[in-house]
């Protein structure tokens, strides 16, 4: 065998085998950034840094305020799950937009983020989520129902992190706490300007057989919810309707991966 083809070969298996140890290293940490990889891996920055842009290039890894987490394409490997979830829930968020007038979200987890799904705008204010959007799970009530409902290891994770501030309304980490208690209690979270000013959202978890799937929340204007009954009572028709739509999915496990 030509002696260049085997070390072309071996080169290849190299870097394949590289690529590989830093995905298994993302997807065990759950989010991570790149001296956390080289510290990890051993392996030198220059390397790193080239290994980590080419995934996140590729659709393997996404970055989220400097940390870099599994994507979508790797926490939930069907992408038929998705394209259903997509389309058992259009009927409602339309629903949704015309009963209420406000802006409509469909979130899902992905490790230690919301994945934006799905949108129904309706023009009211300014609304930080587009569908295939990527933002931490205490971004606002869009987000905060998935980290209600996650495992106690996401949860910490999260709160043990560094949670960047968006507004001067986005809670610490200890005010988070109470906030998310407070949202497993009462079943629903109602976030005010913590991800853009002068924006209210209202989110509720949709669980099936005890496994949270996604996420539906109403969006607009602080005035335009000072009382959040009716925007709740909404929310609650077409979470109990599309929870009965979904097929019971096995749930994510502690580190948000499908099993």
């Amino acid at each position: 065998m030509n002696l260049t083809l085997v070390r072309k070969a071996s080169t290849e298996l190299s870097s394949l085998e590289r690529g590989l140890q830093i995905l298994a290293f993302v997807q065990d940490h759950g989010q991570v950034d790149t001296a956390e990889i080289i510290a990890g891996l051993d392996i030198p920055s220059s390397s790193a840094y080239r290994y980590v842009r080419l995934l996140r290039n590729a659709g393997f890894l996404a970055e989220v305020d400097g940390k870099l987490m599994p994507s979508e394409r790797l926490a939930d490997s069907s992408e038929h799950r998705s394209e259903h979830l997509i389309d058992t829930a259009r009927p409602l968020l339309t629903m949704l937009r015309r009963r209420s007038g406000l802006n409509v979200a469909l979130t899902v987890r992905v490790h230690t983020a919301a994945l934006c799904l799905d949108t129904r705008r309706t023009g009211t204010g300014s609304v930080a989520f587009r569908p295939g959007e990527i933002l931490m799970l205490h971004a606002g009530a869009s987000a905060t129902p998935l980290l209600a409902a996650a495992p106690q290891v996401v949860q910490q994770q999260v709160l043990r992190g560094k949670l960047q501030r968006f507004t001067a309304a986005t809670p610490d980490a200890a005010a988070l706490r109470v906030e998310l208690a407070a949202a497993t209690e009462r079943g629903y979270h109602v976030s005010r300007g913590w991800l853009t000013p002068g924006m209210t959202a209202v989110g509720m978890a949709v669980v099936v057989a005890g496994s949270c799937m996604c996420a539906l929340s109403l969006i607009g204007r602080d005035g335009e919810l000072t009382d959040v009954s009716d925007a709740v009572a909404l929310l609650r028709e077409a979470v109990d309707e599309l929870s009965k739509s979904l097929p019971q999915w096995s749930s994510p496990d502690d580190e948000g991966q499908y099993r």
